[in-house]
């Protein structure tokens, strides 16, 4: 059969046929859901695959210390002050120390001391020292004491410890200066007792802050009406 008896030419069949395939095709793409827009963690996926690792000595993180030096606190901590503060006070009671004070004669009352330079309040002034001996043996001495009151003054210092009654007898002169500080019932010194080596010790403290040339005294505490009538200082 010739071509020439049908008309049609073999090259335009051919292209019908594409067009016919390409129409399918086109069809097809139109019936499929649009791609999705690739997401930011998508683009960082794709980034880091294109980043290099880094050798083990350089890939580490920085840290913060890297560029500020670390600031190391020069304070310490309270229980380890309050040793220290203890062992200080302990070096005082035991040298006997009297720094910062030094005894005046009085007109009115006689013996007296007095500051020689500024103390802080709850500052250690000076120890109450004497003989520790036990409330009994107090008792005894006081009898004895206040048959001639008048030449053994009032000395005797009560107080509790560890549920014992205990007394520190500063009548014998040893040179000692707690002994020798007035009383006043408005006194700018009050006493403590601190336990040193299990024992304890009376210590006299200041009540508030003092000033140089100020005469140090605290109450006694006496409220026993025959011993203020025979001391009548007592009272003030």
């Amino acid at each position: 059969v010739s071509t020439q008896s049908t008309g049609i030419e073999p090259k335009k069949l051919g292209a019908e046929k594409r067009s016919v395939v390409e129409e399918k095709v086109v069809k097809k793409e139109e019936n499929k859901a649009p791609s999705p827009r690739p997401t930011r963690t998508t683009r960082v996926k794709k980034e880091n695959k294109q980043v290099k690792t880094l050798p083990k000595s350089e890939d580490r993180c920085q840290k913060l210390t890297d560029f500020f030096p670390v600031r190391r606190s020069k304070r310490q901590p309270l229980s380890k002050l309050k040793d220290l503060e203890y062992e200080q006070l302990k070096e005082k009671i035991v040298s006997k120390s009297t720094e910062g004070l030094e005894i005046r004669v009085m007109e009115d009352k006689g013996r007296g001391v007095f500051s020689t330079r500024h103390f802080e309040r709850k500052e250690f002034i000076v120890e109450y020292s004497g003989t520790l001996i036990s409330f009994e043996e107090a008792k005894r001495r006081e009898v004895e004491y206040g048959k001639e009151p008048e030449k053994y003054g009032c000395y005797m210092y009560y107080f509790v410890f560890k549920n014992k009654k205990y007394c520190v007898d500063g009548t014998a002169e040893d040179g000692s200066y707690g002994r020798l500080l007035n009383h006043s019932k408005s006194g700018n010194v009050e006493s403590k007792l601190v336990n040193v080596n299990s024992k304890p010790v009376l210590i006299l403290i200041a009540k508030e802050d003092i000033n140089p040339g100020t005469e140090l005294c605290y109450d006694y505490g006496e409220r026993s009406k025959d011993i203020i009538q025979s001391h009548p200082w007592l009272n003030q």
